[in-house]
């Protein structure tokens, strides 16, 4: 196994072969972690990072829950100038092979800005998402509760990437009452929904301006767009946050602060008790299930109306992949005798919840949506039952 030194070393030399080998190779860091939280915008500057952070505390410290969080921002990372600088101290690799993360307060903690701390990365999206899958995968998380994964702005590779690594419960989408900040949520909202990852809340933050002694709620901005925007998508959770002097504050969470509103650690701990009863329910729901038969020949789908027997081959006909099919017309590039006979499914790895990767025996590889795959069980599968 390739350390994390020859993955660093690799990435500094832009030696992207050997990075995405050591990506594919890395340890599983999420093997104990036993629900992940995605946060995210539409739009930069909403203040995503200071929700992602604040809930991150307010689990762990009003929830006695065990929290982790990574900063998945390669260009532009937040986290370590929302801890004390203290604790961005050089990261280490594990004997194993590992990233050790730091950790504040008892929570681990991983960014870029951790590992080349004041350097500005200016990469490819194919390598960052290659270093986005190195700290998600490979980072020692060890037994978590929640993983809460801050995510750029935007609807990008680094969020199709970490959407496939990572089994990824939920997420919460933040804006502000800012009309454009409102069209991009609409966005990643419609994203989450194509990698089957649900919106199970949005934050409205900046929503109004609270003085400082006074209390005094003034609507400085549009208001009722976020709660509206809500419930078209049909998102029962919504949440407005204030603009605060105190909540901008670099270098500490707020709702560690001695200062911290009442009200409004409130308001977080809201929040965070509403987020982990979606993620309880969610798990609690049935999820279609992939698996073979038959040495590979026969590809099992359970739904939840029974299983359905699918031929690897009619499967790997199947495949929308760009090496296979033109991207926008669907137009074969393949002549079906090319395909063997006899091919057959040789490894199985889930993407995410959302999706598998088939790695078939003449060596293609496929990613099939469990909703592409209930499509071709409806009309080329068979019943599987106990007497196969």
């Amino acid at each position: 196994m390739l350390s994390l030194q020859h993955g660093v070393m690799a990435w500094r030399r832009g030696d992207a072969r050997r990075l995405v080998r050591y990506a594919a190779t890395a340890l599983n860091g999420l093997a104990k972690v036993k629900s992940i939280l995605a946060v995210a915008s539409g739009k930069g500057g909403v203040g995503k990072s200071s929700v992602c952070v604040n809930l991150a505390f307010t689990m762990q410290r009003y929830m006695g829950l065990k929290v982790g969080i990574l900063d998945s921002d390669i260009y532009g990372p937040s986290l370590p100038s929302m801890v004390p600088e203290s604790v961005a101290e050089k990261v280490y690799a594990s004997e194993s092979g590992g990233i050790l993360p730091l950790h504040f307060q008892g929570v681990p903690l991983m960014s870029m800005g951790f590992l080349r701390p004041g350097e500005h990365a200016a990469i490819r999206g194919p390598m960052a998402s290659s270093m986005v899958r190195q700290m998600l995968t490979t980072t020692e998380w060890g037994e978590l509760d929640v993983l809460l994964v801050d995510l750029p702005p935007g609807t990008g590779d680094i969020h199709l990437t970490v959407a496939q690594q990572a089994a990824i419960d939920a997420a919460i989408v933040v804006t502000t009452p800012q009309q454009l900040s409102l069209v991009d949520v609409e966005k990643g909202i419609r994203m989450f929904d194509q990698v089957k990852i649900p919106t199970v809340a949005i934050v409205e933050n900046m929503s109004f301006f609270l003085c400082d002694g006074c209390d005094k709620r003034h609507e400085i901005f549009q208001s009722g767009s976020g709660e509206a925007l809500a419930r078209n998508f049909g998102i029962q959770r919504f949440f407005r946050l204030p603009l605060t002097s105190t909540m901008s504050r670099p270098g500490m969470p707020f709702v560690l602060t001695d200062d911290a509103a009442s009200h409004l650690v409130a308001e977080y701990q809201r929040l965070a008790q509403e987020a982990q009863a979606a993620v309880r329910e969610l798990q609690g729901s049935f999820r279609p299930r992939l698996r073979s038969e038959v040495a590979g020949a026969v590809l099992i789908l359970q739904l939840e109306d029974g299983e359905f027997a699918l031929p690897a081959r009619d499967v790997l006909l199947e495949c929308r992949s760009a090496k296979m099919r033109d991207e926008l017309s669907g137009r074969k590039l393949f002549r079906e005798e090319e395909i063997p006979q006899n091919v057959v499914a040789q490894e199985l790895q889930t993407a995410g919840r959302y999706a598998m990767y088939i790695l078939w025996s003449n060596q293609h590889r496929s990613l099939f949506s469990f909703e592409h795959l209930k499509e071709i069980a409806r009309t080329k599968g068979q019943v599987w039952g106990k007497e196969n």
